[in-house]
């Protein structure tokens, strides 16, 4: 057997030794960018990698994670008809107690939109991390955001839609989710501008107190000289709106191209995907 067909059997395999042999065996072969990838049933090769995304052996977790990247690098855009498959594992592996597994999840979803998914569409499908009964979770997806905007800037996403699950967030029982909440409001301020501030004071209901040390924020953002190019820095001016709304409307246009070959196990308009080079998150650090 030729391309992925000759891993296909060892994947249900139950022992935990052997997954994690096979695992790294599939690995060394993606990572030569010669072989081939090519499997009579791609959707059953990505089907079979859900259990170890989702296993409680970090080891073989942080290879499936990884199998699924590579598999988004080489598959690109073809990757999509995969997408709904993996991306609940992905989003679940962002809470593990292992830093290298969340690490492994995060570089996994920033593939995805580098190649196969706009930022705001995927976004949009992941919305219930803003609220997930993980509060790890909950907070990697705000730093997740954060590392979105400095990758592919603001015009990639619809901040709109989402500040009031970041609003949410700023109430949150857990302080380390508070303050990336925060953080990540400071964030989306630098890039945006003033139509932030606005949209806070007039539109969400967040606590006078609060609301007040954002604002502190977000001057001292402005002060310092730290402001972003697309940002407004006037409430009623143009500038760097039609540009950011531009751009927002063909990423989410791109998005939306229609899916490739449907693998086995996808209904047929049901969305899947595949694998690029990990891009390391920015991490814990703002910018």
């Amino acid at each position: 057997m030729a391309g992925l067909d000759q891993f296909f059997a060892d994947l249900s395999t139950a022992d935990t030794k052997t997954k994690i042999t096979h695992g790294q065996n599939i690995i060394n072969y993606l990572g030569d960018r010669d072989n081939s990838i090519e499997c009579e049933d791609t959707g059953g090769f990505i089907d079979a990698l859900v259990p170890w995304m989702q296993s409680s052996n970090f080891k073989v977790s942080q290879n499936g994670l990884d199998i699924v990247g590579f598999l988004i690098d080489r598959l690109s855009s073809d990757f999509k008809p995969y997408l709904n498959t993996i991306l609940s594992s992905c989003v679940d592996r962002l809470g593990d107690t292992k830093e290298v597994v969340r690490e492994k999840a995060n570089i996994a979803l920033c593939k995805l939109m580098d190649a196969t998914i706009a930022p705001q569409p995927l976004f949009e499908k992941i919305q219930a991390a803003f609220t997930h009964k993980n509060s790890r979770v909950r907070e990697e997806v705000l730093l997740l955001l954060q590392n979105t905007l400095n990758a592919h800037g603001a015009g990639s996403l619809t901040v709109s839609k989402l500040i009031p699950s970041i609003v949410q967030a700023t109430s949150d029982p857990q302080a380390a989710v508070r303050d990336a909440a925060v953080q990540t409001l400071v964030e989306i301020y630098r890039h945006v501008g003033e139509r932030v501030r606005l949209d806070l004071q007039r539109k969400q209901n967040m606590p006078s107190n609060k609301l007040a040390t954002l604002m502190t924020k977000f001057d001292d953002v402005r002060t310092s000289g730290n402001m972003m190019p697309t940002a407004t820095l006037a409430i009623g001016t143009m500038e760097g709106r039609a540009e950011d709304e531009t751009d927002s409307r063909s990423g989410v246009k791109s998005a939306s191209a229609s899916a490739r070959s449907r693998s086995s196990s996808v209904p047929a308009n049901r969305d899947r995907k595949t694998f690029i080079t990990p891009k390391l998150p920015s991490g814990r650090q703002m910018v």
